[in-house]
């Protein structure tokens, strides 16, 4: 719960108050008038790098650098990598794609249009 103490004992008790807030964390909002004008937090440190920031805060549990099932076949997953296959792949199991327009396909991007010539 927020703490709230009056401007005039906050300035009489400054250095008090900080080193409580600092122990305890819990902040003071300090009031002027009985309107709230600054509040006292404590600081958290930050890691000074994300490198390690999170260290402690979890356990691994079994084993991280083995297979991770029994049934894993290192050769097979080479010759898949490599582009043996055991099987086909579905995108080249079936024909190719053919152009039933009948007209052969055009060379070159727009070499075939002509402008028109402009009138003057």
């Amino acid at each position: 719960m927020d703490r709230k103490i009056n401007a005039s004992t906050f300035k009489a008790q400054c250095l008090a108050l900080i080193d409580e807030v600092a122990e305890s964390g819990q902040s003071i909002t300090v009031t002027k008038r009985g309107k709230a004008k600054v509040q006292i937090v404590a600081v958290r440190e930050k890691p000074k790098s994300l490198w390690g920031a999170t260290k402690g805060t979890f356990k691994i549990l079994g084993d991280i650098v083995g297979p991770l099932d029994e049934g894993y076949d290192e050769d097979r997953e080479w010759r898949n990598y490599t582009g043996q296959f055991d099987d086909p792949p579905a995108r080249y199991a079936h024909d190719p794609v053919v152009d039933r327009t009948g007209s052969p396909p055009r060379k070159g991007g727009k070499k075939g249009l002509r402008r028109r010539a402009r009138k003057q």
